[in-house]
């Protein structure tokens, strides 16, 4: 079990890397619990959200650059951008995160960074979080400091929030982070649980095989669709979402299957009543996936847009796969390593 509690470093004098370093950090689904994350906290009643990391990742290169520059890459948005040290950050949106993680870590001379990813943002994957802890840990590794997991989500959650003015949770710097299954608790003062869920190795195998995340192709800013959500809605959904979390972890800590899915399916319908509008495509695609075996079907992350949680016995996606024709469909593992340094 850990605590973590919201910190942020004093700011440090410019420096530039002494080494080439890249960080990866994974996205993350979660199955129950999403949105108890953050505000509006019932007194008593704590957040609870569990999930895992998935087998999707984002890769941060930071290496020596000219002295006196700072270049930023962005292939996946395929946006560059190269100025001096001493000019001002980039304000554009595909480079703001990164222009953060510099100044938060002082890393802001003679720097290339680079950032990789298996899947674009807005994705409601957690890949903002992704990319902030990834970036910030091979800033730190390129400069030849070591950072704790828990550390770098604390930093990650700190710099979205606070640097970026960015409406979000705090569960998905922590999957990043930390890696795994994970069961984790919430309150005003951030994260005050992590505990790591290890189910019986059929009962793994058979969640992740029957795991389905169909992409909607639309990406969008979890902050802006948080931003719209009616907060009487969200109070009112938040006691069924944290007991629905609840009910998950028991069932996957006691090996059952159908509990845990029928977890997931209070957590689903839930979602469902908070923000209507932002399960509109989760809702649309139900329909067209009725009678075809689907057990749990949900937007992932603020919804909005993003990936759609489908769950279903593997006997029945052959079913599903022709019924969504031409659809993204991805098959990510779950429980997978967090933050790691990569081979230079």
């Amino acid at each position: 079990m850990s605590t973590c509690a919201v910190s942020m470093p004093e700011a440090r004098s410019a420096r530039s890397p002494q080494r080439r370093a890249v960080a990866s950090a994974p996205m993350r689904v979660s199955f129950a619990g999403g949105g108890t994350d953050l505000p509006p906290f019932i007194e008593g009643l704590p957040g609870r959200v569990v999930g895992s990391a998935i087998g999707l990742r984002v890769r941060a290169l930071v290496e020596p650059f000219d002295r006196g520059w700072v270049r930023l890459e962005v292939p996946v948005a395929d946006e560059t951008t190269t100025r001096r040290s001493h000019e001002p950050p980039s304000s554009e949106l595909a480079f703001r995160l990164l222009e953060a993680a510099l100044a938060h870590t002082g890393v802001t001379d003679g720097v290339k960074l680079r950032i990789d990813t298996d899947v674009a943002p807005g994705a409601g994957l957690g890949g903002s979080a992704s990319t902030a802890v990834a970036t910030l840990s091979a800033l730190r590794w390129s400069v030849g400091e070591v950072t704790a997991e828990e550390e770098l989500a604390r930093e990650a959650t700190t710099m979205e929030r606070e640097g970026l003015s960015i409406v979000c949770g705090a569960q998905d710097a922590i999957f990043a982070a930390c890696g795994g299954l994970l069961d984790l608790a919430f309150g005003e003062a951030g994260c005050t649980r992590i505990e790591r869920i290890t189910p019986e190795q059929a009962l793994a195998a058979e969640l992740e095989a029957g795991l389905l995340l169909v992409d909607t192709h639309v990406r969008r800013v979890s902050g802006a669709v948080l931003e719209q959500v009616d907060a009487a809605a969200a109070l009112a959904n938040v006691a069924e979402l944290a007991e629905s979390a609840t009910e998950v972890a028991a069932a996957l800590r006691e090996g059952s299957l159908a509990r845990a899915l029928a977890g997931m399916r209070r957590t689903a319908m839930a979602k469902v009543r908070r923000a209507p509008e932002a399960s509109a495509l989760a809702t649309e695609l139900g329909d067209k996936l009725a009678g075809l075996g689907v057990e749990v079907i949900r937007a992932c992350g603020a919804g909005g847009g993003g990936h759609v949680l489908v769950w279903a016995p593997e006997a029945r996606h052959a079913e599903i796969l022709r019924a969504l024709g031409p659809a993204t469909v991805r098959r990510p593992a779950l429980s997978a390593p967090g933050v790691r340094i990569e081979p230079a």
